[in-house]
């Protein structure tokens, strides 16, 4: 039979993996409307996104009674910790999905052509979306050795982001050589791409704190 503790951490975790779904559901619907060209959905997406903060408030609050009650040791301690770190990732990761739900499709009907950059932007967030669904499913295992190959994959992916990102950074800045009128437009749109390879980031702090809070303890 379960304590109250242990049934107090699976309700914990319980949320934290629901809060992460949303963000890779909404992560996948970038991915479904950059491939197809379709932004049809974003709207609403977004919209389910809204609640995010507020859910991770009440995680937070969980935590810090849950760590009030019962007074967990070291190993646990650190475990909630890195609880409250992930939380704050899940909000981070959410603002720039939801930036770049709001703001992107604008630039699809603007003067700029994207067609140049538009192949680089789908993989860099098929790669961020990849980073994020093995973070979040990495809150769901209990095998170490499974966690760890997660969290190396994870941490592959939010490389090739990167990477990904720097190319269409100079695409980018060359094309806006050849048409300087268009400076303002190209900085807004390397700002939008740009969310993406952030919340790539946040998958990977959240894929490494899953990883050391597990492993150190």
């Amino acid at each position: 039979m379960l304590t109250k503790y242990e049934e107090k951490l699976i309700g914990i975790n319980e949320m934290m993996v629901s809060l992460g779904e949303e963000l890779v559901d909404a992560n996948e619907a970038i991915l479904s409307g950059l491939k197809t060209g379709d932004y049809s959905a974003f709207k609403e997406t977004k919209i389910a996104l809204e609640s995010v903060q507020d859910d991770a408030a009440l995680v937070d609050n969980q935590i810090v009674t849950t760590l009030a009650l019962f007074s967990p040791e070291a190993c646990d301690l650190k475990a909630m910790v890195s609880y409250l770190k992930i939380t704050d990732a899940f909000v981070r990761a959410a603002s720039n999905t939801k930036s770049f739900l709001k703001n992107f499709p604008a630039k699809m009907d603007g003067e700029l052509s994207m067609d140049i950059i538009m192949p680089n932007v789908i993989l860099l967030q098929k790669s961020t979306t990849r980073a994020l669904k093995l973070a979040v499913g990495m809150l769901s295992e209990e095998d170490k050795s499974k966690m760890k190959e997660m969290c190396m994959e994870a941490n592959m992916e939010e490389g090739k982001s990167d990477d990904l990102y720097s190319i269409i950074e100079k695409d980018l800045f060359v094309e806006m050589l050849n048409a300087k009128e268009l400076s303002q437009e190209y900085f807004e749109t390397l700002s939008l791409v740009r969310k993406i390879e952030k919340i790539g980031d946040r998958a990977a702090d959240i894929a490494n704190l899953q990883h050391d809070s597990c492993h150190n303890s």
